[in-house]
């Protein structure tokens, strides 16, 4: 999410957003309708499909059969099925210098003349840090039993000249809200890095955009180890970083989120070096997460017995076109942005996709750094929003090319003609999107899947409008009536889903101008009004 002039470089789209000949689908069209994994470009249209796709059938008979014998609830889906909502520190705590907190690149980035729509900042955002018991009974009316949320690392620990050391106050803060969650019987599923890096580490300690950056892998090793040590008996699941394909492109290539391209450069625009730093980012987030995981397993999973991952964000792609040059070109764009990630936690390798276009700009991971990254996932988060149609470059065409990564890719995005549009332009409603997404996951990762985000970006402005907001209430309907296709016809093993968000809260580049929430939140008052989704939420998803 960016401001203008740049609204069409967002920060999972990243400008793929022109109209295309694609079939029509209505918001809850597809809800109802068993979508065929061949039109979905998952599986192939052989007699006999994929090896994925057979072990994905018989996959389909086990796990409808572990549902019919555990259905006791009347939405479908297992009674151990996880639904829980989601947030993120810089979006909704506020309190910039509370708890004596530090500046991190968001801060810096937002307070920047021109950087977020209407000079917005997240300051004060939904004031959580001040709040938190009330919007914790605010979960509780909801029937909410499980919470996703971020710690902030520049709450948990300061700069003190040379590295970061703990931070005593902030640390009490997240205890206490821990506590408060435990005693509402909300279980805790917390993200260390949700995009807001100490400004201090940029500055001083090379950033993620250093090459082989020794000093930031050590400091993020710390933190983590700090927060399992401090936190850990309160946490269910651990995720490492939050879309670190949102922070990576938007952050290093297209310079619409902080860090806003390094170095800075003035004006707007793709970042001068945005066809090599994002390489070097992933990379050394990569790193830094295999690290974590290994002290998380070595010293902390057996006596917390909670577990560690990661969550992903991706787009799906579906072919444009029935040729194969279109196919190749769809599954290009999935190897770009999920495979990018998932496959090095796989086999310890960027993509051999990725590896043919980028060629000697990407980084390569070292013995031992391999040894630490494959299976380095106790499960698998994925974050999804919205489905785009995907068609190869043709001769002399550059393609999409809004960011370094994207030009990479050489193919060119669009959206399905008719599928309904959101206040954000870089989301559009496709719901079978999102059973294909998972399919194409399940064909490579053997572990239980996690939705971790996914929301709509409301078209209502007010109290009153988002009370009767029907267009998010469909969206939630057709989503996660794919997600019970995916795990009951198709035996994809997905088994829970976070909405996003509980709050409406600070949209990064669009400031308060786009709203997510089940909760409408009136930002002067600080007051929550509960939107049509919210009513349904807790009569469908908060107990069987």
């Amino acid at each position: 999410l960016m401001p203008t002039p740049y609204a069409l470089l967002h920060r999972r789209s990243a400008g793929r957003l022109t109209n295309g000949p694609a079939s029509a689908a209505a918001f809850g069209g597809l809800a109802v309708i068993s979508v065929s994994l061949v039109a979905l470009g998952v599986l192939t249209a052989s007699a006999g499909h994929t090896k994925a796709g057979a072990v994905l059938s018989a996959n389909a008979v086990e796990s409808a059969n572990a549902v019919e014998a555990n259905d006791a609830c009347t939405n479908g889906f297992p009674a151990d099925f996880v639904w829980g909502l989601g947030t993120a520190a810089y979006q909704i705590e506020g309190g910039w210098n509370a708890t004596n907190r530090s500046p991190s690149i968001w801060d810096v980035f937002s307070h920047t003349k021109g950087a977020v729509a209407g000079g917005d900042t997240g300051d004060v955002a939904d004031d959580v840090i001040h709040r938190w018991r009330d919007d914790i009974a605010l979960m509780s009316t909801l029937g909410l039993k499980h919470y996703r949320f971020s710690l902030s690392w520049s709450r948990m620990m300061s700069w003190d000249g040379h590295s970061m050391v703990p931070n005593e106050p902030g640390i009490a803060w997240y205890s206490d809200f821990l506590d408060g969650l435990l005693e509402a019987g909300i279980t805790a599923h917390v993200t260390l890095y949700h995009w807001d890096l100490p400004q201090a580490l940029h500055e001083h300690r090379g950033g993620w955009h250093t090459p082989d950056n020794e000093r930031i892998l050590t400091e993020f090793e710390a933190y983590a180890t700090l927060a399992f040590e401090r936190l850990g008996s309160r946490v269910a699941t651990w995720f490492t970083f939050n879309e670190p394909w949102t922070f990576t492109v938007s952050g290093y290539s297209a310079g619409n989120h902080a860090p806003g391209c390094v170095p800075a450069q003035a004006g707007r625009g793709p970042c001068a070096g945005g066809d090599v730093t994002p390489y070097v980012v992933s990379t050394n987030v990569l790193n830094a997460h295999a690290r974590a995981v290994a002290v998380y397993r070595t010293r902390f999973a057996a006596t917390l017995g909670g577990r560690i991952s990661i969550t992903l964000n991706c787009e799906f792609a579906r072919p444009l076109t029935n040729s194969a040059a279109d196919a190749a070109a769809a599954e290009r764009a999935l190897q770009f942005w999920l495979g990018w990630w998932l496959e090095p936690l796989l086999s310890g390798d960027y993509p051999a996709a990725m590896r043919r276009n980028v060629g000697e700009r990407l980084p390569s991971f070292s013995p031992e750094q391999r040894e630490l990254l494959i299976g380095s996932i106790d499960l698998l988060g994925i974050n999804h929003y919205s489905t785009h149609m995907v068609r190869d470059v043709a001769d002399g065409e550059r393609g999409d090319a809004s960011s370094g990564w994207e030009a990479d890719q050489h193919v060119v995005a669009t959206f399905g003609a008719g599928w309904p549009q959101a206040a954000s332009p870089w989301q559009r409603s496709y719901p079978a999107g999102l059973r294909g997404l998972l399919n194409w996951v399940a064909a490579r990762y053997k572990g239980d899947i996690y939705v971790t985000e996914n929301g709509w970006s409301c078209n209502s402005f007010t109290a009153a409008a988002a009370a009767a907001d029907q267009e998010q209430l469909d969206y939630y309907t057709g989503y996660t009536e794919q997600v019970r296709l995916a795990l009951v016809e198709d035996g994809v093993p997905v088994r829970g889903y976070f909405g996003w968000s509980l709050l409406d809260n600070f949209e990064w580049a669009d400031g308060y101008s786009k709203r997510f929430g089940l909760y409408y939140v009136n930002y002067t008052t600080q007051q929550r009004t509960p939107k049509k989704a919210a009513a349904w939420w807790k009569e469908t998803r908060s107990a069987c």
